[in-house]
């Protein structure tokens, strides 16, 4: 069975068509910024999102919400996708709640817990009606009791109160009094209402209920039952309120009235609740005999083996899909992770692995799962079991489409779809699309060189005196100067954090840091020129133009972010929205044609052409404009260097690949300074092929010949190949 593609000509890609095979793990491959995310998510994904929208809508004519160049015919299976990248949680996001486990421990809380009175500290057991009347049907016939209630108001007044009202008989610490006859002790600790004597028999059932239903009003519902043979008492609390005292209590779980059930102030674990986001007097209620507090800071590990030890098998069904992801959390060797980490103390790679457990969750037939780079932040173990566990998910009547650089996954998949053979207009051609077994045997495909030789990178020369050598909590680290430094550990190894540690103690040294962690997780659409700064200084030329000058043109005028400079149609966005009853239509703005600023500006004419044509030019089309523009000619150097001169000045930030916003960021943040001794990266080869790391090794060179130092934290299997000088204790 086939996913049939054609025309597929979505921003690069160039119009061919395409067999996807389903029921098989099919890898796309290709160097960065070659059409991979293009065919599988804008694509392939948007369309069959497309096709089940159509279903929905079936009666009304469905428009299409962006420009998705292809179509697909026959048999489209429902698609999952999951972009490049980690989803940005809101930092003190936990990881209880991120899979859902918090609404669930609330949940069982509110059915079997007990709940610490937070005025006398006795634990309270709320208990239902039909766990009343579930207790009372299973009494043997003939059964005598009591039924009494406990009372926390016993003043002589309100005694009176009760004795006005016709109940006369009271226990006062076990002894029976008829208030009616004789005074009530001056002295004593319980007083319980004998409210009824009762026989279990059938139609007395009715008589319970009424029972019940009055001793709510008297005293909230609290109730002892003692049987006259033994003197056993049976205790239940119907109205969430302290058996002991009578204090009104919340059967849900509370949030920490401090911090307002963040957790955190700053980083800073709330002084109230410890992290743990709910009010002290709950931590400290149980569940199944456990404090709260030790539940909430289990690992995932430790709480599927609580669960499987205190729920009854009937529970374990009705709780199925959350112990499913606690399996599966093991599975993935994630299970360490406890229940209380919040999001900012996680790093890249556990942060995927809980996409992927929120993903997998389910447990899905007949899916299409379209996943960019699921292997980011993962070592090799990970990787392995990741791998196996979608080989699993295949074998249940699922489809893979996997956006992947991973040479171990590519050599394990079944179909391999091959874009190239270079990035930009250059690229975006279908060059193979082959069974792996014959696609691992063609000699013309890209990556058939890496998998016939070990792969490895030039390294550098060094001495003893080149490295700075630094002492920290009687550790001492050794850095590479101007090397490439690798930060090794496995997923979860705590390096991530020491590596910001190690951040703050060069700076703190008087070194000059540049640190690149959060460059994947910043947003905006800003055109590259704009971005990179070339705009800007190009403006200052424009405004001296003497058609700038005739027409009365301020800075503004020139502004992607001012009122004046903005297309006055689009308000800058480049297109136009119509919002029809059931769907968004997008159109490109007649009046900017898509280039976001005001008519006199995109006219103005610069060396023979007009604005808006410069702003289709590529970066290396640029090159020849501005060679008497030192600056901006500087920077289009280094975008020849970083091979991404293909790049138009007008493409936004969201067009580009993983690849691509990597080497710009380096460039915008290396362009900002003017003189830095460390370059500090987390994970730069995200989205990169082994294409693209050769060229990253020969720019991280370079920087390195101008006195740069290079620290990167890396889980990739090529990373120590790539590294000088490997930093792993």
């Amino acid at each position: 069975m086939f996913l049939e593609l054609k025309g597929a000509s979505t921003h690069n890609l160039k119009g061919f068509d395409l067999k996807v095979p389903l029921n098989q793990l099919v890898i796309i491959t290709g160097p960065s910024g070659s059409g991979k995310s293009s065919l599988a998510f804008d694509t392939i994904a948007k369309l069959a999102e497309l096709r089940l929208k159509l279903l929905q809508t079936y009666a009304i004519p469905l428009g299409v919400e962006e420009n998705i160049e292809g179509q697909l015919r026959g048999p489209i299976p429902p698609v999952v996708s999951l972009a490049q990248g980690v989803r940005n949680w809101y930092p003190y996001k936990n990881v209880s709640e991120i899979l859902g486990l918090s609404r669930f421990i609330k949940a069982l809380f509110v059915e079997k817990g007990k709940i610490r009175c937070p005025i006398c500290s006795a634990l309270n057991e709320i208990h239902s009606l039909q766990q009343v009347i579930k207790w009372f049907e299973g009494l043997s016939e003939g059964k005598r009791f009591y039924l009494m209630l406990p009372l926390s108001e016993s003043s002589p007044k309100a005694l009176n109160y009760l004795l006005s009202q016709g109940f006369t008989r009271y226990f006062f610490d076990g002894r029976e009094i008829d208030l009616s006859e004789e005074e009530a002790p001056a002295n004593f600790k319980e007083v319980l209402l004998l409210f009824d004597r009762m026989i279990k028999e059938e139609k007395t059932l009715s008589r319970l209920l009424e029972n019940l239903r009055v001793a709510k009003s008297i005293n909230r519902g609290r109730i002892v039952f003692e049987f006259l043979d033994d003197r056993e008492r049976v205790n239940f609390n119907l109205g969430g309120s302290c058996f002991s005292c009578g204090n009104s209590l919340n059967q849900s779980l509370q949030k920490c009235s401090l911090c307002k059930g963040v957790g955190f102030k700053e980083k800073i674990p709330c002084a109230n609740c410890g992290g743990l986001k709910y009010e002290r007097a709950y931590l400290e209620s149980e569940l199944y005999s456990t404090p709260l507090y030790k539940i909430l800071s289990m690992s995932l590990g430790e709480f599927k083996n609580f669960l499987l030890n205190n729920l009854k098998s009937e529970e374990k069904t009705i709780w199925e899909n959350y112990l499913k992801v606690l399996e599966k959390a093991g599975f993935l060797k994630a299970d360490y992770l406890r229940l209380s980490t919040p999001v900012f103390e996680l790093s890249l790679g556990e942060r995927k692995l809980l996409e992927i457990l929120l993903l997998f969750s389910a447990d899905l037939q007949g899916v299409l799962y379209i996943l960019d780079e699921p292997t980011l932040g993962l070592d090799e173990t990970h990787r392995g079991r990741l791998l196996a566990l979608i080989k699993e998910i295949l074998a249940q009547g699922n489809s893979f489409l996997l956006v992947e650089h991973d040479l171990d996954f590519i050599r394990k998949a079944d179909f391999v779809i091959e874009l190239g053979p270079e990035a930009g207009e250059k690229g975006g051609y279908l060059l193979r699309a082959l069974p792996v077994e014959d696609y691992l045997k063609d000699k013309e495909s890209l990556l058939y060189p890496y998998f016939e030789k070990s792969i490895s990178f030039p390294k550098k020369e060094f001495k003893p005196e080149d490295f700075l050598e630094i002492y920290k909590e009687e550790k001492m680290i050794k850095i590479l100067l101007r090397g490439i430094n690798l930060f090794y550990g496995a997923t979860g190894s705590e390096k991530d954090f020491e590596l910001r540690n190690f951040v703050r103690e060069l700076s703190a040294l008087g070194y000059k840091v540049m640190e690149g962690e959060g460059i994947f997780d910043k947003r905006g659409d800003n055109f590259l020129v704009d971005y990179l700064g070339i705009w800007g200084l190009w403006r200052e030329i424009l405004l001296a133009l003497p058609s700038a000058k005739a027409k009365g043109l301020t800075k503004r005028h020139f502004s992607f972010h001012t009122q004046e400079g903005l297309c006055s149609t689009c308000k800058g966005k480049g297109y136009k929205t119509l919002m029809l009853e059931t769907y968004t239509l997008k159109s490109l703005c007649e009046e900017c044609l898509g280039k976001r600023l005001n008519y006199e500006v995109l006219n103005l004419t610069y060396r023979g052409f007009k604005i808006s044509e410069i702003l289709d030019f590529t970066f290396e089309e640029a090159l020849e404009l501005f060679t008497q523009i030192f600056e901006i000619k500087e920077i289009l150097g280094w975008l020849k260097e970083l091979k991404l001169s293909y790049l138009k000045l007008s493409q936004s930030l969201p067009e580009l690949s993983g690849g691509e916003r990597l080497r710009i960021e380096i460039l915008r943040n290396l362009r900002q300074r003017s003189k830095l001794d460390f370059l500090i990266l987390f994970y730069p080869f995200q989205g990169l092929s082994i294409l693209d790391l050769e060229e990253l090794h020969r720019f991280f060179r370079k920087l390195n010949s101008h006195g740069l130092t290079i620290l990167i934290r890396e889980t990739h299997p090529l990373s120590k190949a790539f590294s000088d000088n490997i930093i792993e204790k």
